[in-house]
């Protein structure tokens, strides 16, 4: 039996399936083997010579350019979300993603890093005091950076659509967003992240020495199955304490890998 490919062509981000068979008729189940003219976009084809060379492709010029307006002071931004199937709370759908929790790093003009965080473990409707607390934390002024922005606009979004009272600010708020998924798509890329820009990915190949390995939550699921044991009346004060510990060092992770994949793709 022949072993898979060390590097599947279908590593390419978005590739073709007709391109993927059309190669292997001809034999190419390697990323390294498929003819650089064969390959039409510019990010297959930023893709291909970082595999087949192993080195990075990595534009700083690119991201100082596309970053330059983001203005002081520069929050960053993550929620933690639950969808539940059947709703806990008034006003909330199936399925919808309600925020239990965010983490803000920002990033002052004089280059000071404040953190603060919002969590809500008690089960009950988290919505109202997590806008609260999000107007309180980025103001009115200065960029929301978000990785995947569209999520976390759609986030504050759901909550301007709760909370009448607030839906002003929020709406405000949502305006705000800038993105550093698309930067980083357009001016990064390792072999090792495998066709994948996903924050975890992506990290481990531009900031080793920052990971994820070290937390009971490591991931967006498991910070919801931390949030269903952690809200539940049967979870003991001891092991809320500890989930709440888990959770808001996985958040606050998030947030911090993003103030330092930007500061390292502009280098």
């Amino acid at each position: 039996m022949t072993p898979p490919p060390e590097w599947p062509v279908d590593i390419l981000p978005r590739v073709s399936r007709n391109f993927v068979e059309e190669l292997a008729q001809k034999g190419i189940y390697d990323l390294r083997d498929v003819p650089l003219d064969t390959l039409k976009k510019d990010q297959h084809r930023i893709v291909l010579q970082a595999t087949v060379s192993g080195l990075p492709y990595h534009d700083p010029a690119g991201v100082a350019h596309e970053t330059e307006e983001w203005d002081l002071p520069r929050h960053y931004l993550d929620f933690e979300t639950i969808a539940l199937p059947v709703p806990a709370w008034i006003g909330a759908r199936p399925y919808q993603q309600v925020p239990f929790q965010f983490s803000c790093h920002t990033e002052l003009a004089d280059g000071t890093i404040i953190h603060r965080s919002f969590l809500s473990v008690d089960g009950s409707d988290p919505r109202r005091q997590c806008a609260e607390a999000l107007i309180d934390c980025v103001g009115e002024t200065g960029v929301i950076i978000a990785y995947n922005a569209s999520f976390e606009r759609s986030c504050v979004k759901g909550l301007a659509d709760a909370i009448s009272g607030l839906s002003l600010k929020l709406t405000a708020i949502a305006e705000r967003f800038v993105d550093l998924l698309p930067i980083a798509q357009a001016h990064y890329y390792h072999r090792d992240q495998r066709g994948s820009w996903s924050i975890k990915k992506v990290l481990p190949t531009i900031a080793p020495d920052l990971h994820y390995s070290d937390l009971e939550v490591g991931d967006g699921a498991a910070a919801q199955l931390a949030w269903l044991e952690v809200a539940s009346a049967q979870c003991t004060p001891e092991r809320r304490a500890q989930i709440a510990a888990s959770l808001e060092a996985y958040c606050e992770r998030d947030t911090w890998a993003m103030v330092v994949l930007l500061r390292r793709m502009l280098i």
